[in-house]
């Protein structure tokens, strides 16, 4: 959605190149100490005491720590070796990665807008039922109306997948808005074009010689008529979700906000309303720092480079059970030169 006079149009690109799963766990816990030795029988003189076992190996990268190795049996009477010492756990990137997440946002220009998600699991994800957004009243969708408050009309979206989508483990996916008449658009901008495209009729993209399906429109919720004016380079949020469709409510995959400015529409919040259990407050959220872009019309956007850090991952509204509002997105994102398409470098 537009928030202020230099807003961008969204380009939600999702970009099915398989690439290599990098998941990064939280930090590993350290191997056990190796088991004691057995003391001998009482027959003879006092046998010699068991060698200590080795001390186990040191987890790496969100590992797990090594095992401590076995004392030494002890000899006849004696006493076995003392057990070895644990293995230190490797040090975490966030959370263990059990969901799809929002991997890189394009805010400007608005033929670059886009929003790239990121499956960093070791299956497969049927993306059926799961959703984009722009506003917080996406959850609204379930009984309607939806009716996101925004000054600029035309900017706030809310769009589906459409059924059989698929992502591959380690892939990532880009939906993209589409220019104001007679600016460039994705394809021009950055050689390629986007899986799918955001418009509201729900027409194919022409790219690449060939033509990428539209995001569907539900029935509460559909693109904006803004073109080029769909995501706001100074402060707005993208949520992913779930709905099966019948239920009263929806279930968040993931979520981004950025701006040190905010009011109610640009970050989620559901505490109180039936039947959700409390987001954390919008005045608590660590949104994301957007930076800012070199200008001259250059591409810019906000990269996940963390999975999730700081957040909660029991007791929210998320489809696995996490606060996705609680993430520290300050910490998990950076700004810079957009790379739809590809895995963010900097990802674990």
């Amino acid at each position: 959605m537009r928030t202020s006079s230099f807003t961008l149009g969204l380009m939600v690109s999702v970009c099915c190149a398989g690439l290599s799963l990098g998941a990064c766990s939280s930090s590993g816990s350290g191997g056990g100490g190796g088991s004691p030795g057995t003391g001998g029988s009482n027959t003879g003189g006092v046998g010699a005491f068991g060698a200590t076992g080795g001390v186990g190996a040191t987890g790496g990268v969100g590992a797990t720590g090594g095992v401590g190795a076995t004392g030494g049996a002890g000899g006849a009477s004696g006493s076995g070796g003392a057990s070895g010492a644990s293995g230190s756990g490797g040090a975490g990137g966030g959370t263990s990665a059990d969901h799809v997440l929002i991997s890189e946002v394009g805010i400007e220009p608005g033929g670059a807008e886009f929003v790239e998600i990121y499956n960093p699991t070791a299956a497969a994800v049927d993306l059926t039922n799961y959703y984009l957004a722009d506003n917080s009243a996406y959850h609204k969708m379930t009984s309607g109306p939806w009716n996101p408050g925004t000054n600029n009309p035309g900017t706030d979206w809310l769009v589906q997948f459409p059924a059989g989508t698929q992502i591959a483990p380690g892939a990532v996916l880009v939906v993209a808005g589409e220019p104001a008449a007679g600016n460039d658009g994705y394809e021009t901008i950055f050689g390629s074009c986007p899986d799918f495209t955001m418009n509201s009729t729900a027409a194919p993209l022409t790219c690449g010689g060939g033509t990428k399906p539209a995001m569907l429109n539900p029935t509460n919720g559909g693109a904006g008529t803004a073109k080029g004016g769909f995501i706001s380079n100074s402060r707005e949020m993208v949520v992913l979700f779930t709905w099966d469709g019948s239920s009263n409510a929806v279930k968040d995959v993931d979520y981004v906000t950025w701006g040190a400015s905010f009011d109610n529409d640009t970050r989620m919040d559901k505490t109180g309303i039936t039947p959700y259990v409390a987001d954390t407050a919008r005045g608590s959220q660590k949104a994301a720092d957007q930076g800012t872009s070199p200008g001259g019309g250059a591409p810019w956007a906000i990269q996940r480079c963390q999975l999730e850090p700081a957040e909660k991952t029991s007791g929210g509204n998320g489809l696995t059970g996490h606060d996705e509002t609680s993430e520290d997105m300050m910490a998990s994102f950076t700004n810079g030169t957009p790379s739809p398409g590809a895995k963010n470098s900097c990802l674990p």
